[in-house]
């Protein structure tokens, strides 16, 4: 029996932002711990300050000479040329702020600890968590740090043989895929938009499926635009029966970005955070409980609002029909422009859980199902066999 639920989280990142302009501007993880706290949805108890990650734990993925650029470019807000090119630090799309080491630092940290509480008997989430796009030696799709994979890796140390990794972010785990592609011990289930028309491009297509030993571990799920919410179940309520019954994870880590929601702008899916809360449901449901993390989201509205439903679940309460006064303010107040203006988005300000956008299962959804079950065929055998 698990004991009461902890989030893991810090006001700092108030101070920890990215630069201007950027997507990921936004507030996040502040918000959310003021939203839930207007709502009365969050005591004192619950919250766990984030701490920063150390270096030995920073190691567990990343190369030593990429964490000192790191850090030398957060001393001086500057990079050098050479760090640039090598590196990917200093882009418009990573660039140096003080959300690149420090905010990152703060982000991995608490990944640790959200994994450490888990193995106490904690239900843990860290919002700030799920930033997945970050490779040994390179940042990656705003991400500099790799939590998901220092927690994976973490979790090898403690002993752990079959971790399965769920990341539900609109935009594949390319970092984590790739850091753990020839691992038997872990197993990437990654469900995002295909690549044909989403970062990360490269990465992300259903016949990548692992290499050597970790042949069979991968599976990816490329979808459509347009996405709906009776699409989006679909998915995982065919593949993750089979997938629980074959792989029997000891643990799992689920990343949550909440840029697969319909007001989202850098997705093209259309889902509610019904669909999202549901698509939570059914893994637990399956599962049992796991470690949760955060991930993509650039509507700050539509991420506070979809994690304070996470947040409720996890934590055992019931879900409020609408906003009080207080948050319904503290919404308004948030400096964030809708890009665009003409839908009518009023409801986010009223209520907390979405209409379903149901719609019905189209053929090319279907097809990428049929695909991924016929591999599981294999996946069988070579699971069974190991």
């Amino acid at each position: 029996m698990r004991k009461s639920s902890r989030l893991i989280g810090s006001y700092a990142y108030r101070n920890l932002r990215y630069t201007k302009n950027h997507p990921l501007r936004i507030p996040r993880v502040s918000l959310l711990l003021e939203f839930l706290s207007a709502m009365g949805l969050l005591t004192e108890e619950e919250l766990v300050e984030s701490r920063p990650a150390q270096w030995e734990e920073l190691r567990l993925f990343h190369e030593e000479e990429y964490l000192k650029a790191l850090e030398e470019c957060d001393r001086c807000q500057c990079v050098k040329r050479e760090y640039r090119e090598r590196f990917n630090i200093g882009t418009y799309e990573n660039p140096v702020s003080p959300a690149m080491w420090r905010g990152s630092l703060l982000a991995t940290g608490s990944s640790v600890q959200a994994v450490e509480l888990f193995l106490e008997g904690f239900t843990t989430f860290n919002p700030a968590g799920g930033m997945h796009h970050a490779y040994p030696s390179r940042a990656n799709g705003f991400c500099f740090i790799n939590d998901p994979g220092v927690a994976l890796q973490y979790l090898l140390s403690k002993g752990y043989k079959r971790i399965l990794y769920i990341d539900l972010d609109a935009h594949h785990c390319d970092g984590v895929q790739d850091f753990f592609y020839e691992d038997d011990r872990v197993f990437v289930l990654s469900i995002h938009q295909s690549p044909e028309y989403a970062f990360p491009f490269k990465r992300g297509f259903i016949h990548e499926r692992g290499f050597g030993r970790g042949k069979g571990y991968n599976l990816n799920i490329p979808l459509p635009k347009g996405l709906n919410d009776r699409e989006f179940l679909f998915v995982l309520e065919k593949l993750l029966p089979k997938l629980a019954d074959l792989f029997k994870p000891e643990v799992y880590i689920l990343q949550l970005g909440t840029d697969v929601l319909s007001e989202d702008y850098l997705s093209k899916f259309d889902l509610s955070n019904w669909s999202f809360l549901k698509a939570f449901d059914l893994i637990r449901d399956i599962l049992g409980e796991g470690i949760y993390l955060g991930g993509g989201g650039y509507h700050p509205i539509a991420l506070a609002r979809a994690w304070a439903l996470l947040w409720c679940r996890m934590s055992g309460r019931d879900i409020p029909k609408s906003l009080n006064q207080k948050a319904r303010e503290l919404l308004l107040s948030v400096d964030f422009e809708e890009f665009d203006d003409e839908v009518d988005r009023s409801y986010m300000y009223e209520l907390l859980l979405d209409m379903p956008r149901e719609g019905s299962v189209r053929e090319e959804v279907k097809r990428v199902v049929k695909k991924a079950i016929t591999y599981y065929e294999y996946v069988g055998c070579k699971i069974q066999m190991a």
